[in-house]
Order: C-alpha cells, then structure tokens, then sequence
C-alpha cells in the first residue's frame, strides 16, 4: 500500500469525506485527491494534518513500516487494527462494496508484514489472517466468492502460522459459511465446522458461534436429530459466553443476534412459526446501529424471507 493510499484508507476509515478533510486540513480538495492517488508525493505536512484531524493513528509510523515492512513494530500493527475496527463500523453504516477496496489494500500491507517483519511477525499473522478473513467476507457480500473462498484460505492459513486458537476457529467458521453459500458441498463445510470445534483454548463466544452454525449446518442437510442435539448444544454454549466480552473481531455478537441464529436453525428444521418468534424477540435486543447492517438482514431472509430488521 502506497502512502497516498493509505492516508486515504486512514481517512476512510474514520467515515471522512475528501471534501471534510480538505475544510478540516486546510488543503484543497483536487490537491488531496492528487496525493491519496498516488499522482502526487505525501508531504510531511499532509501527513501531520491528517493526523490531527484522525486523532490517534500514526501515519508516519504506517507509511514507514509500508515502505520497509521489515521495521513493522507492535505500535504499527496496532494503528493497523485500529483502522480495522473503524472500517468495520464504515462499513456498517454504508455497505461493504464501500470498503472493500480499503480492506484489500490493508489486506496487501498485513500480508507483506508477515512475510518481511523481523520482530512480531507472529502478531502480524494474527493480525494478517483477521484482515484477510474481513476481506473474504466482503468479497462474499458483494458476490465474488470465488476471490472470497482463495481469502478465506489464506486467512486460515496465517491464523495456523499465528497459533492463535481464536482465530483459528473465527477463520475456519467464515471458510465453511462461505463454501456453503458458493458451492452447497456439505461433506467440505461440516468438516470445516468439526475442525474448528476440534480447536482447544478458543474464546467461548467463538465457540458458541461455531456450534450455531453446526446446528445450521445439519438442519439444512436434513439431519434432524442430529441438528437438534447440536442446537442443544449451542444454547449451553451460548449461556455460557453470555457474561463474555466478544473478541473485537466478534463486535456483532449479541445475545439478540444469537437469537436470530437459533431462529434460521429452527426455520430449517421447519418449525417457520417458532423461528419467527425468536428472531423478532432477538431483534429487539440488538443495538440500533447492528438493526441497519447488511450482515443482520442477510441473517433474518435465513428466518423468513420476507422478515426485514
């Protein structure tokens, strides 16, 4: 990611139009729009201002560590995730075709850290399978899952490399979802689904996510018992993780949606009056600005599909 371009994912991230940060940097728009796309260099003063006006992120410690991603620090992969978070929340708000661009750019950088860093290189992949595994689900909200499938695999990928067991589980669960929905192979998505209930040591919201989408899974392959014993399953679970803190890469997961889930696993297994029930109790539950988001509203039409946020 070239400097330029990364002011401008900083920028986007933030949900800052060019035009408020041209008011608010005290440069002209065109000006701006030259450097973020690369037609003009980065100023030191450029980058400050965009500094002030973001607030926390250290462009200069990014654009040092994009250029030479063997000096990548702890810090950097810090700011790094920092932007991760505020893009998600962007892209809540305006959709994921908004951001896709700015996540396979971050995607391209994270990736070039594992490969090049000298110290921390496994948190960077740590880091790198989150961003990879982000950019593979808005690559299948969009439509492309067969760019979505080659992310989603290299995001499992990294997240072996890192060790990390959270995002080894989180990483396995978004590869099964996405094969599910771009190729029906249900032998290959269940052995996705028991490889991440395999792994020990997992944060227990990830967990109970990973046992749903078992039950979802056996409920559409028409194995009844075998979906209502993992539905069983996925309430203990789910009451376990309910005093947790979700991972901030689980900032959707409430209880509300939990119950949306468990409501797409009874509409499966045919019982549409119940599902209905829970899903709209869920909902209720859920904080207004999830109420808005594509990834709920592709969540409910599992439930009905007719039943809208």
């Amino acid at each position: 990611m070239e400097s330029g371009a990364l002011l401008r994912a900083a920028r986007e991230a933030a949900g800052i139009s060019l035009r408020k940060m041209a008011e608010r940097t005290f440069y002209s728009k065109a000006y701006l729009g030259l450097i973020e796309t690369g037609r003009r260099p980065v100023p030191v003063g450029v980058s400050t201002a965009y500094e002030r006006v973001l607030g926390t992120t250290d462009l200069g410690r990014l654009s040092a560590a994009t250029r030479s991603p063997a000096t990548v620090d702890a810090n950097a992969l810090l700011d790094v995730a920092a932007m991760l978070a505020a893009i998600r929340r962007v892209e809540d708000a305006i959709g994921a075709l908004a951001v896709l661009p700015i996540a396979r750019g971050i995607s391209s950088m994270t990736e070039q850290f594992v490969r090049k860093a000298r110290t921390v290189r496994t948190e960077a992949a740590t880091l790198a399978s989150e961003v990879v595994q982000y950019r593979g689900w808005l690559e299948h909200a969009v439509g492309a899952d067969a760019a979505a499938q080659r992310s989603l695999a290299t995001a499992v990928d990294l997240a072996r490399k890192s060790g990390n067991p959270d995002r080894l589980v989180h990483s396995l669960g978004f590869a099964g979802y996405v094969a599910w929905s771009a190729t029906g192979d249900y032998g290959e998505v269940i052995g996705l689904s028991d490889a991440a209930l395999a792994v020990r040591g997992a944060h227990p919201v990830l967990t109970a996510y990973a046992r749903m989408r078992q039950a979802e899974l056996l409920a559409a392959r028409g194995e009844r018992h075998a979906a209502y014993s993992a539905l069983s399953a996925a309430d203990m679970a789910a009451s376990a993780a309910a005093e947790c803190t979700p991972p901030e890469a689980m900032y959707w997961w409430t209880p509300g949606f939990g119950a949306v889930q468990r409501g797409g696993v009874l509409a499966l297994l045919g019982d549409a009056e119940q599902a209905i029930e829970e899903a709209t109790d869920g909902l209720t539950g859920m904080p207004l600005e999830h109420r808005r988001t594509e990834w709920l509203a592709s969540a409910l039409r599992r439930v009905d599909p007719d039943m809208q946020p």
